[in-house]
């Protein structure tokens, strides 16, 4: 058991990539916080996994102060902070609004970065912990159509390279992972009909949500020690090989 006695909250994660990193996690030994905007959901998945939830929008300061509130008095502590909830978007440069723009970054950077500060506090009392931030390919070549997301994803990476370097001393390892095209409803449905997107990708296939999991459960687990500061591409091949801008 890899996560034994580990507290863990993995935000987003009654669905797609966020539950299959929950169940990787709780199958190694953590107990998992379930993270959700939507109770219900929230606390199905934590039936499943035998662990905690706690219902929070990201975009809410205040939401997520009362979350971190919640883990400190249930469970004392935190080891594992998996940032993965996301808001896409659907319009270029010239389309996004203030709205739309404000929106995405509220949720893909701000409520990251709150997110990192409350767990780091938290980890700092006990002698350190991982953070893990699931960004995607688009944030480092650009995506037609995806502005605020894509930027967003860019920043994502940003944060985790400056997060590992000011969290270091305090034994708190940060990495990111770039998740490719996957067997989401939304990767099936971008890949539909598009046999040049399959042309793109080294490995000729699209992954699975559970193929993302299991390199964040290596990067949670002690078997990644002396790993901080890295992005992990999980993507087929596909971001390293290609120069044409599509979403990944």
């Amino acid at each position: 058991m890899l996560l034994k006695d580990k507290i863990a909250l993995v935000t987003g994660s009654t669905n797609n990539i966020g539950l299959e990193i929950a169940r990787a996690l709780a199958r190694e030994g953590a107990k998992v916080v379930v993270h959700s905007r939507h109770e219900d959901e929230a606390k199905k998945a934590a039936a499943e996994l035998g662990g905690d939830y706690f219902a929070a929008d990201v975009a809410r300061p205040e939401q997520l102060e009362r979350l971190f509130d919640h883990i400190k008095k249930k469970h004392r502590r935190l080891d594992i902070l998996v940032n993965n909830v996301a808001h896409s978007s659907k319009n270029g440069i010239l389309e996004t609004t203030l709205e739309e723009w404000n929106q995405i970054m509220a949720v893909n950077l701000t409520g990251y970065f709150l997110c990192i500060q409350h767990a780091a506090r938290m980890m700092k009392e006990v002698g350190g912990g991982t953070i893990i931030n699931i960004s995607a390919g688009s944030g480092e070549r650009g995506s037609p159509g995806t502005a605020a997301y894509s930027i967003s994803k860019g920043a994502i990476n940003a944060l985790t390279r400056q997060a590992a370097v000011d969290l270091a001393p305090y034994n708190i390892r940060v990495n990111g992972i770039i998740s490719g095209i996957v067997g989401t409803p939304i990767g099936k449905k971008e890949m539909s009909g598009r046999k040049s997107e399959y042309d793109s990708i080294p490995l000729r296939r699209i992954g699975q949500p559970e193929e993302v999991a299991e390199a964040a459960l290596f990067l949670a687990s002690e078997k990644s020690s002396y790993i901080t500061n890295a992005i992990l591409p999980v993507d087929g091949g596909r971001m390293n090989s290609m120069g044409s801008a599509s979403r990944g």
